[in-house]
């Protein structure tokens, strides 16, 4: 079976330009509220849409939200390299929808300076879980403590962990100003294979809505469902692994044939 090929096609300049004039419109979150809103324990929800819709599904939203915000705007860089088994054991647990899998992986923020070793367990089908340790921004090479940190919360598989997959992007960050919510929103997704090669998603944007506990009552989930966007069963990693390589992907498919729609 061979790697499903993808159209590359950039993101469009001037809904781009709007979308940031949209989110200037946001203020800038409080400490305090940085920290109400972190959400390590967690209920998410994920939607693909196109990103010419993006302007519009914010619009308005300055009164309920607060945008996180960089010394470039409210776009920020997001560089993640991830890991699992030379089997990847993380890829097919999510691929056969074990209630019980994880994923780890190094995030680094350019924007900060920070970098962070993070683990995203799944203990059933709705809660998440993360954890996570700070390292010296850039690291990517796994040192004896954070291999000690890992056996803590997944035990032997630890050790059998081993880069796989870059996923670049660029991220706007939403608190809701009056519920346990934050909603993320990454554009330009870029698969990088080790080799350097490069599986873009173009037109694709994802949207997560992450939630203490499960609302529909959500201003950015009612804006999502006035345009008919559906929930996707949606993992980054698991879609770039998908898009990369000569894999299985039963069970993915319905959710990678919403990413090519928007692709087209």
């Amino acid at each position: 079976m061979t790697a499903v090929a993808l159209r590359r096609a950039p993101s469009p300049e001037p809904e781009q330009d709007r979308f940031a004039r949209e989110l200037d419109a946001f203020p800038a979150p409080a400490l305090e509220l940085l920290m109400q809103r972190e959400l390590l324990r967690r209920v998410d929800a994920k939607f693909v849409v196109r990103c010419e819709a993006l302007p519009e599904l914010v619009a308005g939203l300055g009164d309920q939200y607060a945008a996180f915000k960089v010394a470039s705007g409210a776009i920020a860089d997001y560089r993640s390299l991830y890991f699992d088994t030379a089997e990847l054991t993380a890829y097919h647990d999510h691929r056969c929808g074990r209630r019980l899998r994880h994923k780890v992986r190094i995030r680094h923020y350019p924007d900060r300076s920070i970098s962070y070793l993070e683990i995203k367990a799944k203990r059933s089908d709705l809660v998440t879980h993360k954890h996570r340790i700070e390292i010296p921004y850039g690291t990517e090479q796994l040192a004896p403590e954070h291999v000690d940190f890992l056996r803590m919360h997944l035990g032997p598989i630890a050790d059998r962990q081993r880069p796989e997959l870059r996923v670049n992007y660029r991220r706007v960050g939403l608190l809701s100003l009056g519920s346990d919510e934050r909603v993320t929103i990454d554009l330009d997704l870029a698969f990088v294979q080790l080799d350097g090669k490069r599986h873009e998603l173009g037109p694709a944007a994802i949207v997560e809505v992450k939630q203490g506990a499960r609302t529909r009552s959500s201003p950015i989930l009612h804006r999502l469902r006035e345009v008919g966007v559906r929930e996707q069963s949606l993992s980054k990693y698991t879609t770039g692994i998908a898009l990369t390589r000569d894999v299985r992907r039963n069970r993915l498919l319905v959710d990678l044939k919403a990413v090519e729609r928007i692709l087209r």
